[in-house]
């Protein structure tokens, strides 16, 4: 019979995923009912207010090895011989039929191999003085939200509610292409959870500078005058997009070990609808990162092809661009960590946070936060993945040059 391998979600893991079968030799159907069509997220919100390339298309077509199937999975069931364990089955040359996807036309996908790829849905809050808020998290939203951009002859005045990447790069946006922006948070300092005190510190201190304003201890979107904002932006999160196996559905994300695969027999999970339990890089939560979608797409063809037979285990990363500020995170960063150690570009702006797995001389490097130096960034990203992870001591000796031993 030969592996019949499904993936249910068309965005950038399932895509990479599709993509890397095929150029293996192995025949994959992709279920979404934009496959095909679908597109990088990120750049959405980066240049909705300067004209240029606002969105990535994913280039893959239909072909010989890649069948589209556009519908919407509704559930999946498993077969009753592979319910009660999870068999190798990157190694099986004659797998048998695990499960099968039930589609909203009525139709049914079997399968011997299940990636789930489904993705994240944007949190929408009703913002009584604004009932036509939109998060910018589909291209449609972009789109309506541009089309309203290009129509004003004005300077617009822009709301966001939502300090988090995604609200902190419209609003920096705005303001860049000469527009009025103001954020309003639920805390008193915007990327709480995303950056360290330093880097948070550097970045609004540029924003406040370059004209966004802020309204802080907001507690009840109502509270937001309406009348004032030609155009408003909600970004207060998102939700992975799940649908049951066998009528269980998890409470936040599909759990996952270091390989991927979820505890059902022939089903793992990838990008954001996953959260890694075990390996180098578990989380409490999914990475929610494009970089980390496209190399898990990338690892599972890899695994479910029998290439390779190790855990995940490239080096995360995550980039935001506020305006004209660059910010980077590769590794294990966390915003609150007392283990950690600054470096300054003697330009005053640029710097790196080195985050370290313990306060001692000899913790090794986990993680790297950059700002305004992009080459640093490929530099930590390369010492991260090496095999010579410097240690906080190495670090802390003001000859330690990171760009030269990401060459060693």
């Amino acid at each position: 019979m030969g592996k019949r391998i499904v993936i249910i979600g068309a965005g950038l893991a399932g895509t990479t995923a599709a993509r890397e079968f095929a150029e293996r030799g192995q025949p994959v159907t992709l279920i979404d009912p934009q496959a095909g069509e679908t597109y990088e997220r990120p750049p959405l919100s980066k240049h909705l207010f300067d004209g240029s390339r606002y969105h990535l298309p994913y280039h893959l077509g239909s072909s010989e090895l890649v069948t589209f199937v556009r519908a919407r999975a509704l559930q999946i069931t498993l077969a009753e011989a592979t319910a009660q364990s999870q068999p190798d089955a990157s190694r099986a040359d004659d797998p048998e039929i695990a499960g099968t996807v039930i589609l909203d036309s009525g139709e049914t996908v079997e399968f011997t191999h299940c990636i789930l790829a489904t993705g994240m849905t944007a949190n929408a809050p009703h913002v009584p003085g604004y009932p036509d808020a939109l998060p910018v998290y589909d291209l449609d939203e972009a789109e309506w939200i541009r089309a309203r951009v290009e129509a004003s002859t004005e300077q617009l005045d822009v709301g966001v509610l939502g300090s988090g990447y995604l609200g902190m790069e419209v609003a920096t946006s705005a303001v860049a292409a000469g527009h009025r922006a103001t954020v309003y948070l639920r805390g008193t300092e915007p990327l709480r959870r995303q950056l360290s005190q330093p880097v948070r510190d550097a970045l609004v201190a540029a924003h406040r500078a370059a004209g966004v304003e802020f309204v802080t201890n907001l507690t009840d979107p109502a509270d937001i005058p309406g009348g004032v904002h030609d155009l408003f932006v909600t970004s207060v999160g998102a939700r992975p997009e799940l649908i049951p196996i066998d009528g269980e559905v998890p409470e936040f994300a599909w759990d996952v070990n270091e390989k991927l695969a979820t505890s059902h027999a022939g089903v793992w999970a990838a990008g954001d609808c996953a959260r890694v339990t075990e390996g180098p890089y578990a989380l409490a939560h999914p990475w929610a990162c494009e970089p980390v979608a496209e190399t898990h797409g990338r690892y599972l063809a890899q695994l479910l092809t029998g290439e390779i037979d190790q855990p995940w285990s490239d080096v995360p990363w995550h980039w935001s661009f506020q305006g004209p500020e660059k910010v980077f995170t590769a590794g294990l960063t966390r915003p609150d960590s007392a283990d950690t150690m600054i470096r300054r570009h003697p330009d005053g702006k640029k710097m790196q946070v080195f985050h370290f797995a313990g306060p001692d001389a000899d913790a090794p490097l986990i993680g790297v936060e950059t700002l305004g130096w992009p080459p640093m960034q490929a530099a930590a990203r390369r010492v991260l993945s090496g095999n010579l992870i410097p240690t906080r001591g190495q670090i802390e000796d003001p000859d330690f040059d990171l760009k030269a031993h990401s060459r060693l």
